[in-house]
């Protein structure tokens, strides 16, 4: 992915208007929109280009947090609280996460990369982060713990070029774990191998 390229102008896949429209079909199926303006911000989402055209389109329906296409994420630290981020948001590089007393749950198995290397920047205080990634992206872990630990289930990939993500920071008194799918077809073989030795 070029590095000129704002969030913004990136193309949009038809998952991406496949996103706005399902909104759209709830909201007129409770009443929110009439089907005339269903119909209007249907055609909107279907002929969008780029991810810059699609969140105006829901902009008014679901909260921020809930939103099919997120390009304009808030900072992902939690104070005391539990933060969570889903869904189908732009991951820009060198972004900041943390918790502080606190649990944050970032999910990255729908998000954008920007660049196949991600930086991300993740530290804890008395709290704990756990980042979900989809399966091939290699995870690499930096940063130091004091009474605290960095973890992840990933695997080193066997691409050529895969996506890596890249964790630096700090974990004091507190945790970051990054979770990577199970290999299913691993316990597959496994059972196959235990019904051919019975």
């Amino acid at each position: 992915m070029s590095e000129d390229v704002s969030p913004a102008r990136m193309r949009a896949s038809n998952s991406d208007r496949e996103r706005v429209s399902e909104v759209l079909r709830t909201a007129v199926t409770d009443g929110r929109i009439d089907m005339e303006e269903f119909e209007e911000r249907l055609d909107r989402a279907q002929e969008a280009r780029t991810l810059g055209e699609l969140p105006a389109i829901t902009a008014d329906l679901v909260p921020a947090e809930e939103q099919p296409i997120q390009l304009d994420p808030e900072p992902m630290v939690s104070w005391f609280t539990t933060l969570t981020r889903k869904g189908r948001w732009v991951a820009l590089p060198d972004e900041q996460a943390g918790a502080v007393v606190g649990r944050t749950e970032i999910d990255m198995r729908e998000a954008l990369l920007t660049r196949n290397h991600h930086r991300m920047t993740v530290s804890t205080f008395l709290g704990r982060v756990v980042i979900d990634v989809p399966e091939g992206v290699e995870v690499r872990m930096k940063g130091w713990s004091f009474l605290g630990r960095r973890s992840t289930n990933a695997r080193r990939s066997t691409m050529s070029n895969p996506p890596v993500l890249e964790i630096d920071g700090f974990s004091l008194f507190g945790t970051v774990r990054v979770r990577a799918p199970k290999r299913r077809f691993l316990l597959g073989r496994r059972r196959d191998r235990r019904q051919l030795n019975r």
